[in-house]
């Protein structure tokens, strides 16, 4: 069976767990050597050897996005263990519950600091490779339907999201004409298998993280000339 991006290195930022494990465990079974990124070490040891389990490599990397000396290290390993990134997906994220008046500035600083700040900081600096190299490449901003709507004690993880959004869509435009995909996917509220999430507000239903890894390999896997800037996802009650 044919692996479709056998020969092609990932880099997934906070997929220790949740929808970065899932997104990194199916580009390994796709056949992507996949490095895994966060800040604890046991949850991307794991990861990684779920990985190795397919018969792909994995490349486990302690990693704070939100300092650029460290994303430089992380993108060096990456490429040094396991070649040239031709896939970043930006997953990390944190979130921190307030109403805006009582919300605290250190909170706030380090939502959009892990949220909006280090995907930008990571996709930085791999584009100069990915342009260099010239065979493209896909960069996929994990956002949130939060980052198309306010909610109530979630202003900074909202406007992370939505800053999210306005990053992606203006790298979308400088970078096309290298053939690199730029993708924004927006799930609603996931299952991760960890906690019980509130239901959909729209659907009453919550798609599993599993069903956003498809979603991702799926827009990863169309044709080059095939763009879809964004994707929302949504539950349904089966």
């Amino acid at each position: 069976m044919t692996r479709r991006f056998a020969g092609q290195t990932a880099l997934v930022t906070g997929g220790g767990t949740g929808i970065g494990r899932e997104i990194a465990l199916a580009l390994g079974r796709e056949g992507a050597a996949v490095a895994v990124a966060g800040r604890r070490r046991e949850p991307l040891r794991a990861v990684a050897r779920e990985i190795e389990a397919l018969d792909a490599r994995a490349l486990p990397q302690e990693a704070d996005i939100r300092d650029p000396d460290s994303v430089q290290a992380l993108v060096e390993a990456t490429e040094r263990d396991l070649g040239a990134i031709d896939i970043l997906i930006n997953n990390a994220a944190t979130f921190a519950s307030g109403e805006v008046a009582a919300l605290d500035l250190a909170a706030w600083n380090d939502v959009l600091a892990t949220n909006l700040t280090g995907s930008f900081l990571v996709t930085r600096a791999v584009l100069p490779g990915m342009i260099r190299r010239q065979r493209g490449g896909s960069i996929v901003f994990m956002s949130s339907t939060a980052g198309k709507r306010g909610d109530a004690r979630g202003a900074a993880y909202c406007a992370s999201k939505f800053g999210m959004m306005g990053l992606a869509h203006s790298l979308l435009y400088e970078v096309r004409r290298h053939d690199i995909r730029v993708v924004v996917v927006s799930p609603s509220s996931i299952d991760t298998g960890r906690e019980v999430p509130d239901p959909d507000i729209v659907t009453g239903a919550r798609p599993h993280a599993s069903d956003v890894a498809a979603s991702v390999v799926h827009c990863l896997g169309l044709p080059a000339r095939a763009l879809i800037r964004e994707v929302e996802i949504w539950g349904t009650n089966p």
